[in-house]
């Protein structure tokens, strides 16, 4: 009865306080019961966004990837141009679909700094209740001092709201931990975003610069359909006249056919000596003084050629019965055609230069062809030099100069395809080591057929003719100079490995000099034996001091051309054998046969790296840059350092600068 006098005679404001203290405490549990739910369904799709995110980022990089490859192709195959189309259109929507991406990402973005505002804001309303609580507890506190039982009652009220009050801090630090969280990943949002803006703006940057490419390529393939119509027109003039040549050989072939075989009178203009046959031989020259003879004409001629140059040179000579072809390369006008008379001259040999014409595409070009309408065989005079340097067993009684040495020079040999006119020819020359030439199966294996002779024609009264060949024995030596421009074609590896390559390049000063002719009219030619005694055949450790460290190099070398792909050969390999035991500084003055290898590195070896590429190939080309250190030639390792520091990013090679250092 006390008790419930006591409450009833409490203040209707006490009464008013704590029924409101309640009902907040009630709302503010129920509010924030449904918003952490709804927080948490809310954040399950940027949960989801997160990794949509991160699988958008990587199929960036694989898009990125892919467009770098395609432009690589596009520069290589320009044909495929078309279809090549729908993919740009394909990386536009991608580019078009990772901005509008990244424009919702923002917009995601704003919307969840909005979402931290208004929980900041709402932590704030929580904040004041506390304190608002913390002040009415105060107030109840003071009020009830005077109170027994119902202070009592309070104070478990009290503490019960003090629990209420830690569960609120409690759950307002939960939400502070959320609300850094949520910062933390709309840092990370941002910082992706930043990297997609980033991706976006390099794809930009490669459809700009394919785009570029594209507009080249159609420019090309204007330019290449523009060349095909004209070709397709050259095409047809050229069946027209083929049609038109046709016709004529057909005519011609029933005129032969009605006259019969050619008669062997045809092939008299094989027989008309082209060199007079000198009245004296020399036997006994020796090798040092013909050098020395070769060093003093050249330098009255007005040429400076290093004597290195010219050693090399002499020395490709005496090996050409293994390398069958001495090619002069590199700059006009540095005595390349030149060089080659005054070496005759000096050392007794005969000199037959050929100028070469754009026109030639068969060995006819060389030895002559069958005039069908005049009945005769219309030979050149390489032709007829053949015949009269023929030292073979089979040789007509025209071959009176086979005891002697013929230079055959092929002048700017490369303004037509080599392979065309002299291929063919240039294996028969190989041939000739490995035959027995008295055999007249291995003679005409090595051997140019002429005529193919013809059968015995009773009705017509035609006699048999035998078969006409024209051989060049190892008393032939050729030649060839090159000019490396836009009008010639380059050599091929066929002939390159057959041949010594020695480069032209400038001179190292300009002078004008006067130029002084050969004026002996005591000149005579030696004899091929006096010749043969100048050549070793064989190199071996007799032949080379420091066999062993030469043939070690050469093996090293070739494994690490073998990773480049161009390896040698067992003839080049013995190629460079004999022209290192053949080399005058080695045979006459038996000094190391590391400047001949040398010479061999650059004249065999460097030609077949030109144009690989030096990025890809990079730690090769460093080993074998090792390895030629180790020859310590000067020329050599200038010559290649230059190649190799190519601006053009591949091997450019042009040769040594020949020098006596």
């Amino acid at each position: 009865m006390n008790e419930m006098n006591y409450f009833q005679s409490m203040p209707l404001s006490l009464w008013i306080v704590a029924t409101a203290s309640g009902l907040v405490i009630i709302l503010l549990m129920l509010f924030l019961n449904l918003f952490y739910r709804k927080r948490l369904q809310a954040m399950e799709p940027i949960n989801d966004d997160v990794g949509d995110l991160i699988n958008l980022k990587q199929q960036l990089e694989g898009d990125v990837d892919s467009l770098k490859n395609w432009i690589a192709e596009q520069e290589d195959e320009l044909q495929r141009l078309k279809s090549e189309r729908e993919e740009q259109e394909i990386i536009r929507n991608e580019i078009q679909r990772l901005e509008q991406e990244a424009a919702q990402k923002e917009e995601d973005n704003k919307t969840l700094r909005d979402e931290v505002g208004s929980l900041e804001n709402q932590r704030h309303m929580l904040v004041q209740a506390i304190e608002n609580l913390e002040q009415e507890k105060s107030k109840i506190k003071n009020e009830n001092k005077s109170l027994g039982e119902e202070a009592t009652k309070l104070n478990k009220e009290i503490k019960k709201i003090d629990k209420d009050i830690a569960k609120f801090k409690k759950e307002e630090k939960e939400i502070t931990d959320k609300i850094e969280n949520l910062k933390s990943k709309i840092e990370r949002l941002e910082e992706q975003e930043r990297g997609l803006q980033a991706k976006i703006k390099d794809a930009k940057s490669e459809l700009k610069k394919f785009k570029k490419e594209s507009e080249k390529a159609k420019n090309e393939l204007k330019e290449l359909e523009e060349k095909t119509r004209k070709s397709q027109s050259d095409i047809s003039t050229l069946n027209e006249e083929k049609a038109g040549l046709s016709a004529k050989v057909e005519t011609l072939s029933n005129k032969l056919k009605s006259i019969g075989t050619m008669p062997r009178s045809a092939f008299d203009s094989l027989n008309i000596k082209f060199i007079d046959k000198p009245d004296i031989i020399r036997n006994n020259i020796d090798e040092q003084d013909a050098l020395d003879r070769l060093y003093s004409l050249t330098s009255d001629s007005g040429f400076e050629l290093p004597k290195r140059l010219q050693n090399a040179y002499h020395t490709s000579l005496k090996t050409s019965d293994i390398s069958c072809l001495t090619v002069m390369a590199g700059v006009s006008g540095t005595g390349k055609s030149a060089f080659p008379k005054i070496y005759c001259q000096a050392m007794g040999l005969h000199f037959l230069p050929l100028a070469v014409e754009p026109r030639w595409d068969s060995p006819q070009d060389l030895f002559g062809f069958l005039n069908y309408m005049e009945s005769r065989f219309e030979s050149t005079s390489l032709g007829r030099s053949l015949v009269q340097f023929d030292n073979s067993p089979h040789a007509s009684e025209n071959a009176n100069l086979k005891d002697q040495i013929l230079v055959v020079l092929l002048d700017e040999m490369n303004l037509a395809r080599i392979e065309y006119y002299f291929s063919e020819f240039l294996s028969k020359l190989e041939m000739r080591r490995n035959v027995d030439i008295n055999r007249i199966e291995d003679f005409r294996m090595v051997s140019t057929e002429i005529y193919a002779g013809s059968k015995a024609n009773e009705e017509t009264g035609a006699e048999k003719g035998d078969p006409i060949f024209l051989y060049a024995g190892t008393n032939v030596l050729f030649v060839g100079t090159m000019n490396e421009d836009e009008t010639t074609q380059s050599l091929s590896d066929k002939v390159i490995d057959r041949a010594n390559v020695l480069y032209f390049g400038k001179p190292e000063k300009m002078r004008n000099q006067r130029q002084e002719s050969d004026t002996n009219n005591n000149w005579a030619p030696i004899s091929k034996d006096n010749w043969d005694e100048w050549i070793i055949k064989f190199a071996d450790e007799n032949s080379i001091s420091d066999y062993d460290r030469v043939d070690n190099m050469l093996n090293d070398i070739n494994i690490t051309l073998s990773d480049l792909g161009r390896p040698f050969g067992w003839r080049t390999y013995k190629a460079m054998l004999t022209y290192i035991a053949n080399h005058p500084n080695v045979k006459l003055n038996n000094n190391s046969g590391m400047q001949p290898l040398a010479d061999q590195i650059a004249m065999r070896v460097m030609p077949k790296l030109r144009g690989l590429d030096l990025g890809e190939n990079a730690e090769i080309f460093n080993l074998l840059n090792n390895q030629l250190n180790d020859i310590n030639d000067d020329d050599l390792n200038q010559a290649f350092q230059k190649a190799q520091n190519s601006s053009m990013g591949y091997f450019d090679w042009r040769g040594i600068q020949w020098t006596d250092n």
